[in-house]
């Protein structure tokens, strides 16, 4: 066996890449902390003022419930249609399976930013041709995040529904149960880890979303990365570390809870 510190420096790489990774949310929510508007080093005190200001902010507070309903809604909307395209994927064979998988992957390889623009043009245009008013729009940028978020929900739920064997139904069915009643009775509870796991990434990855937000917004609605952004414009003082804090620890709380379910460095 290795002595310790042999080992110990084998792993420094790996220490290193973590703390390149992990210095900036650090220094993030450290700087959330400073009593002073001007970010010095060192600090010349500490507060949490900072925090209660962000409940008179009315801006970050309407963008950040905005940004709520939208990723609750793409999160809903996106988890039933992952659960059909899981079911048709893994329990039927036929012609353009393998390029129905990878048209609900492809949002995870065409950038953000080109899904973002080809969203708003089709849209510009589908609207132009039908006279019905769709961008900027809360539908539409709802819809732009459910096709964002089918990846995570089609992902997830294929691989939990992996893991249940056919078998299962069949008995039931040979038992006199219908598919439908034995899909809910049998698989659905078995299926339960992967989709509220897959409904927590899906809404983590809608939460987050700034390229395609700022293609669709409404005018005098912003989401809550969009008014970030604004906000640092003009300044950047502890205020937008608070806020950064925040949604750090919102989205650290989810992450947690779905890989609670299941273990998504298993799946991806």
């Amino acid at each position: 066996m290795q002595p310790l510190w042999i080992r110990m420096v084998k792993n420094i790489p790996i220490y290193l890449i973590f703390g390149f990774i992990i210095l900036p949310v650090v220094m993030v929510i450290w700087i959330s902390f400073f009593s002073t508007q001007l970010i010095t080093f060192p600090p010349k005190g500490y507060s949490v003022h900072w925090y209660t200001d962000l409940l008179e902010h009315s801006d970050f507070l309407g963008s950040f419930f905005l940004s709520l309903k939208v990723s609750f809604f793409a999160m809903i909307l996106s988890l039933i249609l992952g659960l059909l395209g899981s079911i048709a994927l893994i329990r039927f064979q036929f012609k353009g399976k393998k390029f129905l998988e990878l048209l609900f992957l492809s949002p995870l390889i065409v950038p953000t930013i080109i899904t973002g623009i080809a969203i708003y043009v089709f849209l510009y245009n589908f609207e132009r041709w039908s006279n019905m008013d769709l961008v900027p729009s809360a539908w539409s940028l709802i819809l732009a995040h459910v096709i964002i978020s089918i990846p995570w929900t089609v992902r997830l739920i294929s691989a939990g529904l992996q893991s249940i064997s056919p078998s299962l139904e069949e008995a039931a069915i040979d038992l006199g149960s219908t598919r439908f009643k034995a899909f809910c009775d049998i698989v659905l509870p078995n299926l339960r880890p992967s989709i509220i796991a897959a409904g927590i990434l899906s809404f983590i990855h809608s939460f987050n979303n700034l390229e395609i937000s700022l293609m669709l917004v409404s005018p005098g609605e912003t989401t809550l990365p969009i008014e970030i952004l604004n906000y640092v414009f003009w300044k950047v003082d502890p205020l937008i570390a608070a806020v950064s804090t925040v949604q750090i620890i919102l989205i650290g709380i989810l992450m947690w809870i779905a890989n609670r379910f299941i273990k998504i460095s298993k799946v991806f």
